[in-house]
């Protein structure tokens, strides 16, 4: 076991046991089961590969032929089929499969501080990553998901923070100008979809506000209103599993939500349909499993390995995107939702809070070393001999 271990294989642990105590309490067992087991078969995969730990190239070439596939299943979906949105295979409809795909293309782009350090395969990694950062991307744009795209401003702040920031100033403006040029290309390009998606978006916001016509926003933000009351009611056992649907309909009933919006099984984000659902417990681990992976992995953004620096980074991604993606959407209500995130996050853990070697490292010592002397023409007058040293 290594540092900061134990609080996150008792996170993994304590929101399988919460869900537990959630359906023993309301009698949805059955319900609850499927959830706590996502994430207890995490923490036996955490205790697995922390004894056995996988080759770090595997998790990059997964990452980057899952972009790839995603980038072409979607490419074959919108223009051979026709389909209107690009979609997953059930129950990875759109939103889970335009937001997942999402974050394998930042992911992608967080490996590349890991490609550029592998020598005599460089180019090879950082073409293949960057072709999985592309797929990814473009199955995002082409399933129309929206909620994803909040997770940008903190996404580019990941990166700057981690690499941009050290660069002189003529290459962070470049490399800024092509992040909007990039964004800008996909808002207007006809075939992508994402400009329309925006303008009915901001047509339901506006036909929410007058009381006219609600649309997914709309509908949205009505449904956050009544997991508001519905947690007023009970802050501390929630309503269970199967409890959202009905309290909602009654609020329907009673004329507190507006007409249609009670047939929904889960609040449509994250946070919400945790307290609404679960209680505070619940609240608190759906806090904890956002919380604790950023406060574990901010100080890596700073690790003077490149190495080190790309799976803290690719760790902040991951709880930064799904918080986002959590806003408008329940992820963590479903067990593949639990699985990917908790999966994911005990791969790059066990490899960030790893020492990571530096072979062939340069030592300067005051005292004269035992060992072989790179430099030929060092004299004891001089107090410092570099060394040939294996970390």
């Amino acid at each position: 076991m290594a540092r900061g271990d134990g609080p996150l294989l008792a996170l993994l642990l304590g929101v399988g046991v919460v869900e537990m105590a959630v359906g023993a309490w309301h009698s949805t067992l059955m319900q609850a089961l499927p959830l706590a087991g996502a994430a207890w078969l995490a923490a036996l995969a955490f205790v697995m590969i922390r004894a056995v730990p996988p080759n770090p190239s595997a998790w990059w070439v997964g990452l980057a032929l899952s972009g790839l596939g995603v980038g072409g299943w979607a490419a074959w979906q919108k223009w051979g089929v026709g389909l209107t949105r690009a979609t997953g295979h059930p129950p990875l409809h759109s939103i889970f499969f335009g937001n997942l795909a999402l974050l394998v293309a930042v992911l992608c782009l967080a490996g590349l501080g890991w490609a550029w350090q592998q020598r005599s395969t460089r180019f090879f990694w950082v073409m293949l990553l960057l072709g999985g950062a592309i797929g990814g991307g473009l199955a995002s744009a082409l399933s129309g998901t929206r909620g994803g795209w909040l997770a940008l401003p903190l996404i580019i702040w990941v990166f700057y923070y981690a690499y941009a920031r050290l660069w002189r100033a003529l290459w962070r403006w470049l490399a800024l100008s092509m992040v909007i040029a990039v964004v800008v290309a996909m808002y207007v390009t006809p075939y992508s979809g994402v400009e329309k998606r925006v303008e009915k978006a901001v047509t339901e916001i506006n036909g929410y506000i007058a009381g006219t016509d609600y649309g997914s926003v709309g509908a949205r933000l009505e449904m956050y209103r009544g997991a508001f009351w519905l947690i007023g009611e009970r802050p501390l056992v929630g309503y269970g599993h199967q409890g959202f649907h009905p309290a909602m309909q009654r609020l329907e009933a009673q004329g507190v939500l507006s007409p249609e919006l009670g047939n929904y099984w889960h609040a449509h984000n994250d946070l919400l349909d945790a307290w609404v659902r679960k209680g505070l417990p619940g609240f608190l681990m759906t806090l904890g499993l956002y919380l604790m992976p950023i406060w574990l992995f901010f100080s890596g953004l700073r690790a003077k390995s490149a190495i080190q620096r790309a799976y803290a980074v690719a760790g902040m991604l991951l709880p930064i995107a799904f918080m986002s993606f959590g806003l408008s959407y329940s992820f963590f209500a479903y067990p593949a939702g639990i699985a990917v995130y908790a999966s994911w996050l005990i791969f790059i853990w066990v490899h960030v809070s790893e020492k990571v070697p530096h072979y062939h490292r340069y030592v300067y010592s005051n005292e004269k070393p035992s060992g072989y002397i790179v430099d030929a023409d060092a004299s004891d007058g001089s107090h410092f001999y570099p060394r040939m040293v294996d970390s």
